[in-house]
């Protein structure tokens, strides 16, 4: 610890700055310690009160100070400084606290003053993933429990590191103990990253990796807000009818596979099968359908002369003629009040039902070729939750090969369905001493929970702002992650109650964050667009002092790495098989 008293005191002090005056410039550099922005400063007077204050800024003094050997002027130091918290019986206490005025010692705070602080977190508590970037001997401890269980913001511009940043956080939090690992089990973690981008596989070579290709998520586990942003075109004139009768198709054929004598319970958002391709039988007739108007018969009237009294028990199994409309008086039919209503809501359900690409969604099977049931929901909800063939701690959903237009109803049903989990299972069937915890990553997050209202993300917006309200009750908390967080739902960043921020370079992004975070400390957040690659700081809930620091390097990185052009370039020319890629692009 090194002592600047001698040449150095406090001018001023307010709740939220403490001024301090190096006045012996000379001496002051004689020390083997100087002061650098970002550094820590304990104040203290005689009473045994302290200050742990930060190094914001500093200026010359506008009155120079004659002195040396020739008279030459000295220039005086103003440095100003922040408090964050004080020290109370050696433990390191958010906030302020009253100190004599002018308190008479000041110190540039020493690796041990730094540990004692970080050492006030419990030690079955401790969880770290980097050291004090001025610092290296000194490793930032956080509260584990308070970081993962209280929503978390990771933000940081395109190469500052972010992907192997959320890598290191996450290895971290979710490593065994060696007394585990001895004993061959896995511990009661248990993370979910959304991987847009299908990068961190890399990063953990035991998670289970769902990608389009293994991923089964059949369209009846959907409740009504994802399969109307999937198939309805909110914008059409005829939408409200289209809604209103593909929710009375898919309720009834719910009812008619309904199992157990359940179907009484059912309703538009029960997660029981139906079987798409009824439905579309259903509308189909429904839009050709041609109504009798003789005398005591006014119902559809197929070719063969039969009348349909339960459109339920006759439209969902096939296509049916009906009879021709007609004005003659022994055959007067006129067009249903649905006909050709639907021409172009079909054409669209079909077009989504023979996309292959699609068929996790509209047409996934089982290993023996046949349909997902209700009685399957147990093994659908297992394959994503670390639950299925192969348990895992991390489960990655690969969201690369998964088309853009369906993408948020993917993200907002997979999210939904893990928070609904975790309701019932905190509601009747936990065990008494123990909890199931979920952590959910959504990387590069500003790409299905933004800003505005479009209504193309309405049902994963309100699955994730859900989440972030109310899941922590249940066990279910977030990790935000995005290089644009001034374009992601204020309602779900303001949520986060700790941030680890790094190299942000858009002032509008620099702005917000600072908005957000929950502490108004400029002297940490004006460096954020300095900050070195793998720097962040960290801010919240979970840390004792607000923190810039190193992260710690990541063993086996996430696929993020950037193509280095320059050096590409000056290789030799590369021959490509160009046959090859065009066959997987056109079987992709």
């Amino acid at each position: 610890m090194t002592n600047i008293t001698s040449v150095a005191k406090v001018v001023s002090v307010s709740p939220d700055a403490i001024n301090i005056e190096i006045y012996a410039t000379q001496d002051y550099e004689d020390l083997p310690e100087q002061l650098e922005i970002g550094s820590y400063v304990k104040i203290h007077d005689d009473s045994g009160s302290t200050l742990i204050a930060i190094v914001q800024s500093y200026r010359v003094k506008d009155d120079l100070h004659m002195g040396g050997e020739y008279g030459e002027a000295t220039p005086r130091f103003i440095v100003e400084t922040q408090p964050v918290g004080h020290m109370d019986e050696g433990k390191f206490r958010r906030g302020g606290k009253k100190i004599a005025i002018p308190p008479q010692h000041i110190e540039i705070a020493s690796a041990e003053v730094l540990s004692e602080i970080y050492a006030s977190v419990e030690p079955e508590k401790r969880f770290s993933f980097g050291s004090l970037a001025q610092n290296n001997g000194v490793r930032a401890v956080l509260d584990g429990d308070k970081f993962f269980a209280k929503h978390i913001g990771v933000v940081g511009s395109t190469g500052s590191g972010k992907s192997c940043t959320v890598a290191r956080i996450l290895q971290s939090g979710s490593e065994s103990s060696p007394d585990q690992k001895h004993r061959g089990v896995l511990n009661n973690s248990h993370i979910i990253i959304f991987d847009l981008h299908g990068e961190y596989a890399s990063a953990f070579p035991d998670a289970s990796v769902i990608s389009s290709s293994n991923l089964h998520l059949p369209c009846w586990m959907m409740n009504s807000e994802e399969l109307e942003e999937m198939f309805i075109e909110s914008n059409e004139h005829n939408s409200h009818n289209q809604v209103s009768q593909f929710r009375n198709a898919v309720i009834s054929n719910k009812v008619k596979h309904a199992q157990d004598g359940s179907g009484s319970k059912i309703t538009y958002d029960s997660p029981s099968y139906f079987s798409m391709r009824e439905v579309v039988n259903y509308l189909d007739n429904l839009n050709r359908e041609v109504i009798s108007k003789l005398p005591g018969e006014d119902l559809p009237k197929l070719a063969d002369d039969t009348l349909v009294s339960d459109r339920s028990q006759v439209y969902f199994s096939k296509w049916h003629a009906f009879v021709d409309a007609s004005q003659k008086v022994d055959r007067r039919a006129s067009n249903g009040p649905f006909f050709g209503e639907f021409s172009r809501f079909l054409m669209r359900i079909n077009s989504k039902m023979s996309d292959r690409r699609l068929s996790f969604l509209l047409s996934p099977k089982k290993d023996d070729g046949g349909e997902y049931l209700t009685h399957d929901m147990a093994s659908i909800l297992g394959q994503f939750m670390g639950y299925g063939k192969k348990k895992s701690n991390v489960t990655i959903l690969d969201l690369s090969g998964i088309p853009f237009e369906v993408l948020s109803v993917v993200v907002s049903l997979i999210s939904r369905l893990v928070f609904n989990f975790s309701f019932h299972f905190r509601k009747v069937g936990r065990l008494a001493v123990r909890e199931l915890p979920f952590l959910l990553v959504y990387e590069e997050a500003h790409n299905y929970v933004p800003q505005g209202s479009s209504a193309k993300y309405n049902s994963v917006k309100r699955a994730i702002e859900r989440i972030a309200k109310e899941g922590r009750k249940y066990g279910v908390s977030l990790m935000i992650v995005s290089q644009r967080p001034s374009e992601i739902s204020e309602t779900v960043f303001s949520q986060c109650n700790n941030f680890v921020a790094m190299r942000l370079t858009n002032p509008i992004d620099q702005n917000y964050v600072k908005r957000l975070i929950p502490d108004s400390l400029s002297a940490i957040t004006d460096s954020l667009p300095s900050l070195e690659q793998q720097e962040a700081i960290v801010i919240g809930d979970s840390v004792n002092l607000p923190t810039i620091l190193k992260v710690d390097q990541v063993i086996n990185r996430p696929d993020s790495q950037d193509i280095n052009f320059h050096t590409e370039w000056k290789e030799d020319w590369l021959e490509v098989a160009m046959d090859d890629i065009v066959k997987r692009w056109q079987q992709w």
